[in-house]
């Protein structure tokens, strides 16, 4: 069985596995890529490019939570000015 990926303006959002044809499951104008063999196998927001190598997928970068203690250290830092 073989695992594929559904591409949307360069997002993986869709995941599909199966034994048939995909050219004749699926309109032409949908995008698959198949990642049976990709290591880490890509999951849905992951970012894919299309490139030399063929796909290249990578998952989302997670921003740092900003927590109140985040927030008053950037406030108190943004503050502190310099005396001559």
């Amino acid at each position: 069985m073989k695992t594929y990926a559904r591409i949307v303006n360069n997002t993986v959002v869709e995941l599909f596995s199966t034994d048939g044809n995909m050219v004749e499951m699926f309109h032409p104008d949908l995008q698959w890529a198949d990642i049976t063999d990709v290591t880490p196998a890509p999951q849905i927001d992951w970012n894919a490019n299309f490139g030399t190598l063929g796909w290249v997928f990578e998952a989302p970068r997670v921003a740092a939570p900003n927590n109140t203690l985040t927030t008053l250290a950037k406030k108190w830092l943004g503050g502190v000015v310099r005396q001559p």
